[in-house]
């Protein structure tokens, strides 16, 4: 016959060792698109992005009217139901069928065409930089000489709020 010895301490909560699960928290980004939706477009040679269609309740022609034109379309809900959850699709109107959080709707344009833009206007900034610094150059004397030890920084504006 086998004896069971319980003591006390061996009953005790603490002594009884439970696996701890660490949590994390993130604040939610109302702007993030699924990594799935995102890579099945990258897959395509599309890229996806949020476009302004109101600006103090009052619709932007302006702003989507030139994002138009630079070849931007929006994302139907059809093509991304997984996001149907979790944004709102607008049923009447302009944007009729459109992706939208907040007063953003959802999207597309091909990868070339945002490549190329950034291209251009980094070629246009660096041409830009250097007529400052050959004009710069231009005052240059040998009895008061010039040295350009100028850096250029790149500060972004501060993340978008939605409203509860």
């Amino acid at each position: 016959m086998t004896t069971r010895t319980n003591t006390r301490s061996s009953q005790l909560r603490e002594n009884n060792i439970k696996q701890q699960t660490e949590y994390t928290f993130e604040e939610p980004n109302q702007l993030q698109i699924p990594e799935a939706v995102e890579e099945r477009y990258a897959s395509e040679g599309i890229s996806l992005g949020w476009l302004r269609i109101t600006l103090k309740g009052q619709e932007d022609y302006a702003h989507i009217g030139r994002k138009m034109q630079e070849g931007w379309q929006f994302v139907d809900s059809d093509e991304v139901p997984e996001m149907g959850a979790t944004s709102i699709v607008r049923d009447e109107g302009r944007y009729k069928g459109a992706v939208c959080r907040g007063d953003l709707a959802l999207g597309k344009i091909p990868t070339g065409r945002i490549e190329a833009k950034r291209k251009y206007y980094e070629d246009k900034t660096d041409s830009l930089m250097k007529a400052v610094d050959s004009q710069l150059m231009r005052g240059n004397n040998s009895r008061m000489p010039i040295s350009n030890t100028s850096r250029s920084e790149t500060v972004r504006g501060r993340t978008p709020k939605f409203q509860s």
